[in-house]
């Protein structure tokens, strides 16, 4: 495995961070896990998921409550999802009724 790929790959994910609309990010949370982007402590982390718990920004995105239910089963399903993201999508279910 090529580490420093790895490691550029995080670099690049985390600045793209800050542009990535709520599709984007439920989209990519798997890789963004994968890849070391989404771990405990981790500002990036931090981000996605206050991204993630802003109601405004759900309701903004024309995201279904569907669909985010969807993202959230296929994150749990993955390896080693991080457990503030699994919460944050929650809320934002939680907060869609």
């Amino acid at each position: 495995m090529n580490y420093t790929f790895i490691h550029a790959e995080a670099d690049r994910a985390e600045e793209m961070i800050p542009s990535m609309t709520y599709a984007q990010l439920l989209e990519n949370l798997t890789w963004l896990t994968e890849i070391g982007v989404l771990t405990p402590g981790n500002p990036a982390s931090m981000l996605v998921v206050a991204k993630l718990a802003d109601r405004a920004r759900f309701h903004r995105s024309g995201v279904t409550v569907e669909q985010l239910r969807s993202a959230l089963e296929r994150y749990r399903g993955s390896a080693n999802p991080a457990h503030a993201v699994i919460k944050a999508i929650e809320q934002a279910v939680a907060n869609f009724r």
